[in-house]
């Protein structure tokens, strides 16, 4: 199984994004890392800025998984 989140910085930028197919929604093991990457984000001077975008065509994210 793929990291369903993926992240890249460039020039003080962090893009994260939601790679969970098929609406990107977040079960608990996504909100935790989640939340290590923005404290890692919060904790990093040479990061300013963070974006948040989902993979694929239709969602962003669904938002909680209720079936997980």
């Amino acid at each position: 199984m793929q990291d369903p989140i993926r992240t890249r910085s460039d020039n003080g930028i962090l893009e994260v994004i939601i790679d969970r197919p098929k609406a990107n929604s977040i079960d608990l093991a996504t909100s935790r890392k989640m939340g290590l990457i923005f404290r890692d984000f919060r904790d990093n001077p040479d990061l300013r800025v963070a974006i948040i975008t989902g993979a694929g065509e239709k969602f962003f994210s669904a938002g909680w998984d209720l079936k997980a």
